[in-house]
């Protein structure tokens, strides 16, 4: 376990030290797409599969409203259902379905390949939704004949549940690390990972390899080292140029992880072993191996929280040590680690990792074995469910069960060995020591594991245009003012005349500068005016809905928490149970 740690943060450590920094490589391709020196043809794939239609619709939207004339967009349907057909047809986006769903996302991929004839192909989940400017801040690199491929991050408009429940939503999402800091340092050595979304391909390079690869489910990842081996170019971006949907509950979170970790692990056993891939160097070997390290890192750390419990209740001892060296080692070592981390990474402390990690790390484990020992077992790929509201606090026993079991042995384990006050060593007071450390931990994960109720039906933005407020039962009178925030459904603007209203007033909202206007009905009463929009028509919904997500201003770059207040949160949520409580 300590073994495989100490290479996995090693080649983490490696791997950031030098990232890059496209930005200005991208200003001057936007330059150039704006003015129309470069305009490949652009066909934008979007595989769906049992998505809701309204998070399909907001990318659909999404796609619409970029900045490019030469664009093709393609629902590919593998749900062969007829109201997305339908809502293709409506936003005027072309509609693709296979008599046979084989190869799931990568068969579904190459079928779209097959039947368009783009240079360029842009491919965006179902719930990722690209800003106006997506195309202008990454076509650019395209003129560069050696580059295949441009990965930008993946970003949300949605916190998932461990998010908001550690510390009430001052913590940056779990994969802000991998892409702010990792992904950047792996640029520098074109070893980059593709991630599947909201990424940008070359046609013909991805014919040279075959397209998607098929039999695995991280047909993504295989690609992007293929076009590597290949000696193409791949490009990492590291601006929010999209919106997805983050998983909604703890089911739908390890879901995800377990398919990453299944699909990533597996390659190991694959032809795709980037170890074995002729036309990768070195340096590129081993930044992708350390991808399936990772995996095996996060399944073998369940071995910390049963160590202490071995020597405890049965007197197996799993380290050799005494007070003096763990004050000579461990806390010199946990200071740089902390300090490091907050300098090089600057989003989460190192304990919010730890709490991370207990929640996956009894499902990766798992998926551990089976892969080892069980390689050749057929992958059987789940989706990961979105757009499930609830409305109460739950919280999954089965998936928790492993946390909930270990929390009880901590404890007991805890009580009874504190009656043996006589039998106390220092091997005695190590491992009640990190038995309480453990307890901790797993408590705190415990708490994020909870899936609260969910607080609107659609997301919504903080931003502050003007606006033009109208009361037409009070004789039309007029004023101008600010919007606090706005949704697909709704909308709150800053009560600054202190003029009198009441619940289910209807209002008209006019965004001024956009040519939008809605009515709405008043919902919520206070130095801000919560309103919900009266049915209107596609057109005006189009325009909500391009407002809200697609403008660069309401997405700013995430901010990440510092060490102390990240350190204040995970000591809230012992104490505060924010999924209990009702957020408003």
């Amino acid at each position: 376990m300590e073994l495989v740690a100490i290479v996995n943060m090693t080649l983490v450590a490696y791997q950031t030290v030098y990232p890059t920094n496209r930005t200005p490589e991208a200003d001057r391709g936007a330059e150039r797409i704006q003015q129309g020196y470069y305009a490949p043809n652009v066909d934008i794939l979007i595989p769906t599969l049992n998505e809701s239609i309204s998070i399909l619709k907001r990318t659909l939207v999404g796609c619409m409203t970029i900045n490019y004339p030469h664009k093709q967009i393609w629902v590919l349907d593998d749900g062969k259902r007829p109201e997305v057909k339908k809502l293709a047809r409506e936003l005027r986006c072309n509609y693709l379905s296979r008599e046979e769903r084989r190869h799931y996302k990568a068969g579904n991929l190459n079928f779209g390949l097959q039947a368009t004839e783009g240079e360029i192909i842009v491919i965006l989940d179902a719930d990722f939704i690209p800003l106006n400017h997506f195309l202008e801040r990454t076509l650019g690199f395209f003129e560069d004949p050696e580059v295949a491929l441009v990965v930008t991050p993946q970003n949300f408009y949605n916190p998932d549940p461990p998010e908001i429940n550690l510390g009430g939503r001052i913590l940056p999402h779990e994969q802000a690390v991998f892409y702010n800091i990792i992904q950047p340092g792996r640029d520098r050595t074109n070893s980059i990972v593709c991630t599947g979304t909201s990424i940008l391909m070359r046609r013909s390079s991805l014919e040279e390899i075959g397209g998607f690869p098929t039999g695995t489910i991280v047909e993504d990842w295989i690609a992007g080292m293929l076009l590597q081996s290949r000696g193409y170019k791949t490009v990492y971006l590291n601006e929010l140029l999209s919106i997805g949907s983050a998983p909604e509950s703890l089911s739908a979170y390890l879901v995800q992880r377990i398919r990453w970790a299944e699909g990533t692990l597996k390659v190991l056993f694959s032809r795709y072993n980037p170890l074995l891939i002729p036309g990768l160097n070195l340096l590129q070997k081993i930044n992708h191996f350390s991808g399936i390290l990772f995996w095996i890192e996060q399944g073998i750390l369940s071995i910390a929280y049963i160590a202490p419990l071995c020597f405890l209740l049965f007197g197996m001892r799993p380290l050799d040590t005494n007070i003096p060296d763990i004050i000579l080692y461990w806390v010199p070592n946990y200071v740089f680690a902390t300090v490091g981390i907050s300098w090089v990474i600057g989003a989460r402390t190192i304990f919010v990792s730890f709490v991370y990690n207990a929640l996956q790390t009894f499902a990766v484990v798992k998926v551990l074995v089976q892969v080892l020992f069980m390689p050749k077992v057929p992958i059987y790929f789940d989706v990961t469910p979105k757009g499930v509201l609830r409305r109460e606090s739950y919280i999954d026993v089965n998936l928790t069960k492993p946390i909930i079991i270990l929390i009880i042995l901590n404890w007991m384990a805890l009580l009874f060995n504190l009656f043996r006050i006589e039998d106390f060593s220092t091997a005695y007071t190590i491992n009640l020591l990190w038995t309480e450390f453990n307890a901790i931990i797993l408590w705190i994960s415990l708490m994020a594991a909870i899936d609260g109720v969910d607080e609107r039906k659609t997301p919504r933005v903080s931003c502050s245009p003007l606006c033009k407020i109208t009361i037409p039962h009070q004789d039309n009178f007029q004023f101008i003012s600010r919007i606090f925030d706005v949704s697909e459904s709704g909308a709150s603007f800053r009560n600054n005349k202190g003029i009198h209203f009441q619940k289910g007033d209807v209002v008209k909202i006019e965004f001024i500068g956009d040519f939008i206007e809605v009515e709405a009905e008043v919902k919520r009463i206070g130095t801000s005016i919560g309103c919900q929009f009266l049915p209107m028509e596609l057109q005006q919904e189009l325009q909500i809905m391009e407002f809200v997500y697609c403008r660069r201003e309401h997405w700013p770059q995430p901010k990440v928490a510092d060490e102390i207040r990240s350190l204040k949160a995970l000591v809230k949520s012992l104490f505060i149970i924010y999924p209990l409580q009702r957020r408003k």
